[in-house]
């Protein structure tokens, strides 16, 4: 009977370490899952209004006046990239805009630019865009 019990004894610790691998495939399964919606989640957008101060070409962005976002930020000055650049040119100075704030980990940009109002100067005439290099700042 001693001989029967030590035979089994392999076959047993063979099946337990199957059910252990099986069950450690399964846990890791989900964690890549989980590890997928973090980074999903670690993209947040946020509806940004508010009026264009300058912009810069060359640097792909603009300096905006925002409105309070909430959950986000108080109403504040800034610069954003706004993306794509092409969208720089339907701004000009003085324009009130909404666009989507995207924030993925510590960098920010502006996608779905609309301009909402053409602001013009004293004399008539939109504001002039600057090519000017963007003001130095964290983006």
């Amino acid at each position: 009977m001693h001989n029967k019990t030590l035979s089994r004894c392999p076959v047993r610790l063979l099946v337990c370490l199957c059910a252990l691998l099986a069950i450690s495939a399964g846990c890791n399964h989900g964690t890549s899952e989980s590890e997928g919606a973090a980074a999903q989640s670690a993209t947040k957008h946020y509806l940004l209004t508010g009026k264009v101060i300058s912009i810069h070409k060359q640097a792909g962005m603009a300096i905006i006046d925002n409105d309070l976002i909430p959950g986000f930020m108080d109403a504040m000055m800034m610069p954003y990239i706004v993306r794509p650049a092409s969208a720089l040119d339907q701004l000009q100075p003085g324009d009130s805009i909404t666009a989507d704030v995207i924030i993925e980990y510590d960098r920010y940009w502006l996608e779905n630019v609309k301009v909402t109002g053409h602001s013009t100067t004293t004399n008539g005439k939109p504001a002039a865009t600057s090519d000017n290099p963007a003001p130095k700042g964290r983006l």
